[in-house]
Parts: structure tokens; sequence; C-alpha cells
């Protein structure tokens, strides 16, 4: 008889920790949503486009998004002080939201802004009749190199990265740089670990 009051308080203190448990992942929860809104709103910011290249604008993105989810979380810990979240947490939601953040961004902004399958794709949905490879090898250098200048964006943001330089605004010549050489080099062993097409990295040699 006497061990029911003790277990009665044993239900009640498990009963307690789980809900602090969900309280604190429901904190987590709603802060990764709101930094990740605010991440896409700023895409549509008008003022950040003095960013030109796309991914780099995105980079700034995830590390002032960032910011402002651990920033969240020390404010939530000061408003919710029964969930006793401490700097911990907010390294933890720092940390959290700039991986899978980033990984998304890369692998579906970036690829869809990008993209040469994703160009295709879109093309023949558009133009919903049959289409060779030979119309298509046409339509992709009429618009895609053309038209949307899509070699001069690319140009433009490896000489933004340091990968190559001008070497003369006459002939709008361009050389590679050691940087970009070393870039070529990582991506030549990567190439190499993951078993890729070669022609990609050694165009020369196919």
């Amino acid at each position: 008889m006497k061990a029911t009051p003790l277990n009665g308080k044993h239900g009640q203190e498990t009963g307690s920790k789980w809900k602090r448990i969900f309280q604190i992942l429901l904190v987590y929860i709603v802060i990764f949503l709101m930094s990740t809104l605010l991440f896409i709103l700023m895409f549509h910011i008008q003022f950040f486009h003095i960013l030109d290249v796309f991914f780099y604008r995105g980079c700034v993105f995830l590390v002032i998004c960032s910011l402002v989810a651990f920033a969240l979380m020390r404010f939530a810990g000061q408003i919710f002080r029964s969930l006793h979240l401490t700097v911990k947490d907010s390294v933890m939601m720092l940390s959290f939201f700039s991986c899978i953040t980033l990984a998304w961004f890369v692998l579906i902004p970036t690829t869809a802004e990008r993209s040469i399958s994703i160009f295709m794709l879109s093309y023949m949905d558009e133009n919903s009749e049959e289409i060779t490879v030979g119309e298509l090898e046409d339509v992709f250098y009429n618009k895609y190199i053309q038209e949307f200048g899509a070699l001069e964006k690319r140009f433009y943001e490896q000489e933004v990265s340091g990968n190559i330089i001008t070497v003369s605004e006459k002939t709008d010549g361009y050389v590679i740089t050691d940087r970009g050489r070393f870039i070529v080099d990582i991506f030549r062993l990567v190439s190499k670990l993951f078993d890729t097409e070669d022609w990609l990295v050694y165009p020369n040699e196919y």
C-alpha cells in the first residue's frame, strides 16, 4: 500500500520529463521553420541581388539565418525558463539549421538554377510535341548558350571566385589561375574516388 504514492510520483516525473522533451522539440521545430522562412524570403529582396552569384548569395543568407536561429534559441531560453535551454541548445540549433539548409539548398535550388537537365525537361514540358535529340541540341545552343548567355554567366562566376582572370579586355581572353588549378585537382580526385565520367575533368583526352 505504501508503494502506491511512490509509483504515482514516479509516473508524474516520467510524464513531466516527456512533456518537457516534447516542448523542447517543439521549440526546435518552430525556430527551424522561422529561420527557413526567413532564408527563403531573403531571395525575394531585390537589394540582395547585388550578390550576382546565386550560390554565394545563398551562402551569405545561410550565415545570417543560422545566426538568427542561434539568437532565437537564446531568446526562447529567456522566455521559457522551465525548459532550461542553454547555450548548447543554441549551438545545436545553429548547427542543425545550417547543415540541413545547406544540404537542400545545394541539392535543389542551386541545381534548378544551373542544371542542363532541368532546362531540357522544362522546355519539353512547355513544348509537348515530340522532339529529337538533334532538335534539342539546336534549342540548347540557341537559347541556353546564345540567348541566355550561359557561358558568359559561368565565366563571370569563375572570375568572381578567383578561378580565372582576364588577360585582355580587347580579346575578352581568360586564363586559369593557381586557385582554379587547385579546384580542378580537387574535382579530379573526387572523380577518381567516386568513379564519375572522366571526360568532365579530362576533356582533351576524350
